[in-house]
């Protein structure tokens, strides 16, 4: 009994993730972590609201309502009940509403998928860069090959040149001469 307890104890001790054990884990692998917090914990998409109004528009009321006053002041001037004046006045006192509006939308983006790819993108960076490394490398090591053989083959052509004057040292002797 108290071997089972002991075990029991001891797997409980050594399988624990206590927050420094999570934080480590998440130190060495933090494009996992990136990953996991995305799916967990999304960020969740706001929207923002701007109404433009078109002064344009409201310019273009205010006129219209200017010369329709005018329009109505004439006719109430010309033979109209002060009741009925009074009336009118009151009902032409307010301007339309303001209309035309724009509604703009912006989104946020999550930082933990920004994160993630940011990672993919640095582990291609430094997979490409090894790759340029190499074939950097492998060039320096075939220019050094091929300078090599100029040189080999400057010195077969020499030789080549020497042996033909030497096989033909009579005949150009007799040229010479």
């Amino acid at each position: 009994m108290k071997n089972i307890l002991l075990i029991i104890g001891l797997f409980s001790i050594i399988g624990c993730a206590n927050p420094k054990k999570l934080h480590k884990m998440m130190d060495k692998l933090p494009e996992a972590t990136a990953k996991e917090c995305d799916q967990r914990f999304p960020i969740k998409e706001t929207t923002d609201t701007l109404t433009v109004t078109d002064t344009a528009l409201v310019k273009a009321y205010e006129e219209e309502y200017l010369r329709v006053l005018l329009m109505l002041n004439d006719l109430m001037n010309k033979g109209c009940d002060t009741i009925v004046r009074e009336k009118i006045k009151e009902v032409v006192k307010t301007l339309p509403a303001k209309t035309n509006t724009k509604v703009v939308v912006r989104t946020q983006e999550s930082t933990a998928k920004l994160e993630v790819l940011k990672n993919d993108c640095e582990k291609t960076i430094k997979s490409l860069s090894q790759i340029n490394t190499k074939i950097v490398a492998d060039l320096q090591k075939l220019e050094l090959k091929n300078e090599k053989l100029k040189t080999r083959n400057r010195w077969m052509w020499f030789v080549i040149v020497c042996l033909t004057i030497f096989a033909f040292r009579r005949q150009i002797a007799k040229l010479i001469i």
